[in-house]
């Protein structure tokens, strides 16, 4: 007798990938229009992904922030806040997107205010010359539209990992889902399909991102046929938490660098010096997130590392009294976040009665992902029925990501839920294809029947070996093209041969879970790597040793990758351009940084 091909069906309206920032936002905007809507969560909601991480802050223009009963500054306005993401994304944004982006980030914040979101300061964040900036809690803030999906109605399925996306006549209608806590398989048919799934940040060992970031969302929609854009754009945190093991992962350090703590933290290399001299001599440590990574990269390269491979974080040079006063300047901070995680609470503490007698090693880990599904200003992918929201889309930043992300997921997130009613008027259920049912389940269940083969942790050391030595925050051709020989190989012949090698059950079977994330992880990579050769320049957070000056003439384009007959195809298209022209001419990276971030730079930093 034939298996099944699964086992359980489920139908909607609108199925929303993911539970956070994104996908509440999404899924209540489309249940507004009176759509059923069925969220798939891998996770708890509200307890997984990235959003629950966030410190908070929401990004508005001062205009748009004094109509909400806001302090913002009347000198702000829609228009600059649009030109100023354009030209520190480095003229790679979508301006189509960025004016959207702006217009939906009031929008979205007059939503949470309405909610009950709560609000701590409104402030200059990312280095902005005029407050931008709501600070509240990122649990809170998941919180509340958890609670706003359930004042809806809106159903939910949690520690569900969608697997693969269904289409028919040219458009999707549905996805397959595994049910992580049963093992069993999940038929979701749907008329519309938003993917909120975040980034693929657990494809690199040394990463700042919850664990369920696999890229998910990515490899779904390119099996599916949808464009990639953007995939070599990776954004790197600096001072992060290297030594010691306690603290490892922990972006305290750098946290306590963008707070009125941050003028006092100094950053070294092994022979005491304070490097950033060199690199940015006017904000000094206070720089943007990709300079201090480049710095702090090229320190360690060129020999002036730390022991465990990065640089040190500095307060030994105050009295301990000193830092004493640095600890009650963060102290407000902590008290405003008092339901985040307890490193806030517990381990800072710890780590600043160790900075009293010594420097702590911290390094770069992989933080956000810029690049993702290539979507338009409305969210649509190009495939009818497929949207993308938050971090798993692309198009919007170009080369950094310099405003808020948790702004960024949210209108997104909105725009997708507003967008999905219009789409979904005279639009049926379309019945799936049976061979691409079965073709999906096959992929799902092998790795399970399999007796032998690749065990998925082996195979993520060699995944994070490649990682580690090649796709660091600086980058050239020749690691680049190993890196990229390598990533292939692995996901055209030894992703075949991945293999559950302890438990069989079905159940809450965390190593089979693993190997379904690992394939897309590995593409998500293998994209990524094959943008970085195409780009022979450095732009923004993307640096190439070989290629160090920025190149408007020849590289203000976008890399879109597509899929042919499964594989990653690249070629190069202008960005979409409304009102503020492209550069033009060849500068050195750090002249082009220093003519980006110009707004930015508002005079010596009192220390």
């Amino acid at each position: 007798m034939a298996e099944a091909l699964y086992d359980r069906d489920i139908t909607c309206d609108v199925l929303v990938v993911g539970s956070e920032g994104s996908g509440g936002q999404a899924a209540v905007n489309a249940a507004r229009a009176g759509l059923d809507v069925l969220i798939a969560s891998k996770g708890k909601m509200s307890r997984c992904g990235a959003s629950q991480m966030a410190g908070a802050d929401f990004n508005l223009d001062g205009r748009s922030a004094i109509a909400l009963g806001l302090p913002g500054d009347d000198r702000d306005s829609p228009q600059r806040f649009c030109e100023d993401l354009v030209r520190e994304g480095f003229h790679l944004g979508n301006q189509r997107m960025v004016e959207k982006y702006v217009e939906y980030a009031a929008k979205n914040t007059a939503d949470l205010l309405e909610w009950g979101m709560p609000v701590y300061r409104f402030e200059q964040v990312h280095a902005e010359e005029m407050a931008r900036g709501l600070i509240t809690s990122g649990v809170k803030w998941v919180r509340i539209l958890r609670r706003k999906v359930r004042e809806m109605g809106i159903r939910v399925l949690e520690d569900t990992m969608v697997v693969d996306l269904l289409s028919g006549e040219g458009r999707a209608c549905g996805a397959v889902a595994l049910d992580l806590k049963s093992g069993e398989i999940v038929l979701i048919r749907a008329r519309a399909v938003v993917l909120c799934t975040g980034g693929w940040q657990q494809a690199y060992h040394f990463n700042s991102a919850a664990a369920d970031l696999t890229g998910d969302g990515q490899a779904m929609a390119f099996r599916a046929g949808a464009e990639m854009i953007g995939m070599e754009m990776v954004q790197y945190i600096p001072a992060t938490m290297l030594w010691p093991p306690m603290a490892r992962k922990s972006i305290l350090p750098y946290i306590m660098m963008e707070t009125e703590a941050g003028p006092f933290v100094q950053l070294l290399n092994s022979e005491g010096e304070r490097f950033m001299q060199r690199y940015d001599p006017t904000t000094m440590e206070q720089s943007t997130k990709e300079i201090v990574a480049i710095a702090g990269e090229l320190e360690v390269e060129e020999g002036r590392g730390s022991p465990h491979g990065g640089v040190y974080f500095a307060l030994k040079h105050l009295t301990p009294e000193g830092i004493d006063f640095v600890w009650g300047k963060f102290k407000g901070f902590l008290d405003e976040n008092r339901d985040k995680r307890s490193e806030f609470r517990k381990l800072l503490p710890r780590l600043l009665e160790m900075a009293k007698t010594e420097d702590l090693e911290v390094g770069n880990a992989v933080h956000f992902m810029v690049g993702g599904i290539r979507v338009n200003e409305r969210t649509e992918t190009g495939i009818p029925g497929l949207y993308a929201a938050g971090e798993c889309s692309g198009g919007l930043w170009g080369s950094v990501r310099v405003a808020s992300a948790t702004t960024q997921v949210g209108a997104q997130g909105r725009i997708a839920g507003e967008a999905c009613p219009a789409y979904i008027n005279g639009v049926e259920h379309i019945e799936p294809d049976k061979d691409q049912l079965e073709a999906i389940r096959e992929r799902i269940r092998a790795p399970l029947r399999r007796t032998e083969g690749v065990p998925p942790i082996e195979f993520l050391e060699r995944m994070h070996g490649v990682t580690d030595e090649y796709l660091r925050v600086i980058r050239e051709g020749e690691g680049l093209e190993s890196a990229y020989d390598e990533l292939s190989w692995m996901r055209r012949d030894e992703a075949a041969r991945l293999y559950v090698s302890t438990s069989k059950t079905k159940r809450l079977n965390f190593e089979w879970q693993l190997c379904l994330e690992l394939e897309n992880m590995l593409l998500c990579l293998e994209m990524s790597t094959l943008a970085s050769l195409r780009r022979e320049e450095s732009r923004g957070g993307f640096y190439r040793r070989d290629f160090p000056h920025t190149d408007n003439d020849r590289w203000c384009v976008n890399t879109v990758i597509s899929n042919r007959d499964g594989e990653p195809s690249l070629r190069l298209e202008d960005p979409v351009v409304t009102s503020i022209p492209l550069p033009a001419g060849r500068m050195t990276f750090e002249e082009a940084v220093a003519s980006g971030t110009a707004s930015l730079k508002r005079g010596e930093v009192e220390r």
